[in-house]
């Protein structure tokens, strides 16, 4: 992993202005600056965008929240990196909105055109897993490893022999091999859980097998049962046929009734026949009797039919002249309309010419009083328009000629507020500085407190006690010096604050008035312009009222002289027809038809009553006629009547005989009904033997499955035994697997291998470090005091005075080592496959050298600078400081921190 570009805003010391850090163009460079300024920030920003976790805040309940600037709501860091030849970046974003905190994650691929690829899953925590699977790196590990942070360059070294096996266990990649003893443990597991599944099953499947001699048992029983019902199903059968013989000799005999009930019943339906013509008959013949008593002499009916032909034919003769007298009076009285009407349309054309002229003159005479009265109605309401303005015109002015000074004091106030607000914003400023250089100042005067620790806080040097009082006295006065400080410019932001409250209000105020008179001065200029345009309106409104008055008195003669025309064209119009000749012959041809007509006489209500009495006689006659036919057929009638009487005394024999034979059939109903009582219990036994049967056949069959299902468990049974052998043989394969991948296996050979390589690197590094006095080396077995031995990671030291455990060295000694194991294990890392780190990070920890320490340090650091892609030191110390050719320079401001590259060649 190898940073190339970092950018964060709001992060620890860091402001609000996005800081934009480019490392890629610098393989080895030193942050610098003052203590508290910010320089391990950006290594803290750098952690805390890749695993989320910073050095001041590992472990906190509310780790984000502690790294967010005092004061802001939100932060953001980004890191560009390269891995493996591709280059990633991952952006990192916390906020407090509305006292809940919000996070969001993102991660992808930058090509070379800057676009960007995303990564990012689907929450936060699944997104950090694909982070760390990218880098195969943990935060412990790199902590641990190429990240010597701040007073924590013994990491590894004071860890617990177990911690720095896992350690080591994650920089080489061993985690696949954990991974795969999980597997072979689940495995393990799972064919354990499926031995004891098939043991228990087999002893289910032994349980019941012990059913199978009871279960043979049953089925012999149930073929006994089966033999017994077959016997009884035979007798049933020879009942069933002495039944059916029965059944047919029934059937026989109610055919037989049936033939004479039908016989009978044709009979009844015969005589009934019989006596209904016999009725009808006799009904016909006594009705033409009674109407040929009735009917009058057909002689007269002729006679009367004649007189009233006679008598019709005279109405009609009358009727024929009359409606010709009316006919020839219509078409004269048409002739006379026909006539009357040419002479009114050409007259009407003449007068309807007239009428429009005059309703033409009548509407133009109309229209321009209409006209006039809108523009009188218009003028006046122009004039009170035009004085209403005048009056509010004279307002405005009055109200702008008193107000003229208050522009001039609005300007001069918000110069004064405007200048007081830069000076209250600069003290806000001042003092959010001053309260962090006092809690920098208060962490500082507690450690210089510690009567324990001997070394410097800021530089871990020793220091006597009179240089410590030193420091406590000059801590002492700064405090005093930056309180009252702090107090002053309080003080002074209290009363600001108050004035400028009191100016603000009275601007608003003074705004609003400086609003009112803009509105007003540009309603003077809008009632300027309305009232030259109602000037204008009122001189156009007189000269229309003139020009309409002069047409209006035009029209009225001319209105006057067309209606005295049409008055004398309507007086001619009567006159015109009366004298016309054609119209006074027609008038004279329709008197003589009018007199006519009263001539004729015609009565249509004798007219009328004549036709119904012809049409009564002719009826009459035709009665007569149809009763002749009827009298014709009586004689046929009374022979019918007589044959039908002889007919229904032999129908009447014959059902008597018919009776007489049927009562031998008397007992069918009785019969039938023990048929019926026989055929159900027939019926109920064959039932009953049938439910038994299968109930037998059931249970066989059951039996039969149940005694298959057994030897097909028996046969389970010998399977299952081959499983479970098969599972044990698997079990200890397994079991072996997970032996060999677990940390006593392989993982213990893997380290055990890469401890000298780490070994020979601390060497190469310790011993130009020591001058060549000191080694390391680590045990990784430890006899114990019962015997065997166990394995471990114990770090020895050997020197000029011996073999001694790592923790019976000084700081500076101490150091020394750290720091050659720490860049052991990073060139270890930065070799290894599938981890790739090719970045070293050492954070301060140079205090507790001498100059020579320093010198060899350094020394050490340009050998090792080609094993590593880019080196980050972070040291406050001169003489570290001048020699690098990059420094980052770190310096804090009322802003925030800022950082400046300077190169020094």
């Amino acid at each position: 992993m190898i940073p190339l570009k970092l950018q964060l805003k709001n992060f620890l010391s860091y402001g609000p202005d996005l800081q934009t850090i480019d490392l890629s163009t610098y393989p080895l460079i030193c942050l610098s600056g003052k203590n508290g300024h910010g320089k391990s920030a950006l290594l803290d920003a750098i952690t805390w965008a890749l695993w989320g976790q910073a050095r001041k805040v590992t472990g906190n309940a509310k780790a984000d929240q502690g790294l967010l600037r005092l004061g802001q709501t939100q932060m953001m860091v980004a890191l560009d990196f390269e891995f493996n030849g591709a280059v990633y970046r991952v952006k990192r974003e916390f906020a407090v909105t509305y006292g809940k905190p919000l996070a969001a994650l993102d991660f992808g691929m930058v090509h070379s055109d800057d676009t960007f690829i995303p990564l990012t899953d689907k929450t936060i925590s699944l997104t950090q897993d694909v982070i760390e699977r990218t880098l195969n790196l943990s935060f412990d590990s790199f902590s641990n490893s190429a990240f010597l942070r701040q007073g924590q360059a013994n990491e590894f070294s004071k860890k617990s022999p177990k911690d720095r096996k896992e350690i080591l266990a994650t920089i080489l990649g061993l985690n696949q091999y954990e991974s795969i003893r999980k597997l072979a443990m689940e495995k393990m597991r799972q064919a354990t859980t499926d031995k004891t599944n098939c043991m228990i099953s087999q002893e289910k499947i032994e349980q019941e097998l012990q059913q199978n001699p009871e279960i043979i048992a049953q089925l012999i029983a149930t073929d006994i049962n089966l033999t017994t019902i077959a016997a009884q199903e035979l007798a049933l059968g020879n009942q069933k046929k002495e039944h059916s013989d029965t059944q047919k000799q029934l059937f026989e005999d109610q055919k037989k009734y049936q033939v004479l009930a039908f016989h009978h019943e044709q009979l009844n339906k015969k005589e009934q026949e019989h006596l209904n013509l016999f009725q009808t008959n006799v009904l016909e013949w006594k009705t033409v009797h009674k109407k040929q008593l009735q009917l009058p002499d057909p002689k007269i009916l002729e006679t009367q039919k004649q007189n009233l032909i006679n008598e019709i034919k005279e109405y009609q003769q009358a009727l024929q002249k009359n409606l010709e007298i009316k006919e020839a009076y219509l078409k004269h009285k048409e002739q006379a309309q026909q006539v009357a009407h040419k002479l009114k349309e050409t007259q009407a054309v003449t007068l309807n010419q007239k009428k429009v002229a005059v309703e033409r003159l009548l509407i133009e005479q109309q229209t321009i009083e209409l006209a006039l009265k809108n523009l009188l109605k218009l003028s006046q309401e122009t004039e009170k328009e035009k004085v209403q303005n005048n009056t509010a015109l004279t307002t405005i002015q009055a109200t702008l000629a008193t107000q003229t000074a208050l522009l001039k004091k609005h300007t001069e106030l918000e110069k004064h507020f405007e200048r007081r607000k830069e000076h209250y914003q600069k003290f806000l400023e001042q003092g959010k500085w001053l309260t962090s250089e006092l809690e920098n100042l208060e962490q500082k005067k507690e450690l210089a407190h510690d009567d324990d620790d001997p070394s410097c806080p800021l530089c871990e040097q020793n220091l006597s006690a009179a240089r410590k009082r030193f420091l406590k006295q000059k801590f002492v006065e700064q405090e005093t010096f930056l309180r009252h400080r702090l107090q002053r410019i309080t003080k002074v932001v209290k009363q600001l604050k108050i004035i400028l409250i009191d100016q603000h209000k009275e601007l608003e105020t003074s705004k609003r008035q400086i609003e009112q008179l803009n509105a007003l001065q540009i309603k003077q200029d809008e009632l300027s312009r309305v009232l030259d345009k109602l000037t204008h309106v009122l001189t156009e409104i007189t000269l229309n009222k003139a020009l309409h008055e002069k047409k209006l008195h035009e029209i009225a003669i001319q209105i006057t002289s067309e209606q005295t025309a049409l008055k004398r064209l309507i007086e001619q119009e009567v006159t015109l027809i009366e004298q016309n000749s054609e119209y006074s012959v027609i008038k004279t041809a329709l008197q003589q038809l009018e007199n006519e007509a009263k001539k004729t006489t015609y009565n249509q209500e004798l007219h009328k009553k004549a036709i119904a009495q012809l049409q009564t006689v002719e009826l009459q006659l035709a009665e007569y006629v149809q009763l002749t036919q009827e009298i014709t057929l009586q004689t046929q009638r009374q022979k019918i009547v007589s044959e039908l009487c002889t007919q229904l005394k032999q129908i009447r024999a014959e059902k008597t005989a018919l009776e007489k034979n049927s009562k031998q059939y008397a007992d069918l109903p009785f019969r039938q009904t023990m048929y019926e009582q026989n055929e159900t219990e027939l019926t109920n036994k064959a039932k009953e033997l049938a439910h038994q049967k299968e109930l037998l056949l059931s249970q066989k069959a059951r039996l039969e499955t149940q005694k298959n299902a057994l030897e097909n468990k028996a046969k389970e049974h010998k399977d299952q035994q081959k499983i479970i052998l098969a599972l044990q043989d698997l079990m200890y394969d397994y079991q072996a697997i997970a032996a060999a991948t677990g940390k006593d296996g392989i993982q213990a050979l893997l380290i055990e291998d890469a401890i000298p390589e780490i070994e020979n690197e601390a060497n190469n590094l310790l011993s130009r470090l020591t001058n060549n006095q000191a080694q390391v080396f680590f045990e990784s077995l430890r006899d114990l005091k019962k015997g065997g031995s166990k394995e471990t990671l114990d770090i020895k030291i050997s020197d000029s005075a011996g073999i001694r455990p790592y923790e019976m060295f000084s700081g500076g000694e101490a150091f020394r080592i750290d720091f050659a194991i720490r860049i052991a294990i990073s060139k270890l890392l930065a070799r290894r496959a599938g981890t790739s780190l090719q970045t070293l990070i050492i954070d301060e920890g140079f205090g507790s050298q001498d100059e020579e320490g320093l010198a060899l340090i350094m020394d050490a650091l340009y050998k090792i600078q080609d094993d590593f892609s880019k080196i980050i030191i972070v040291s406050h110390l001169p003489s570290m400081k001048d020699q690098f050719p990059v420094h980052f320079f770190i310096e804090k401001g009322p802003n925030g921190s800022t950082v400046t590259v300077i190169e020094q060649g």
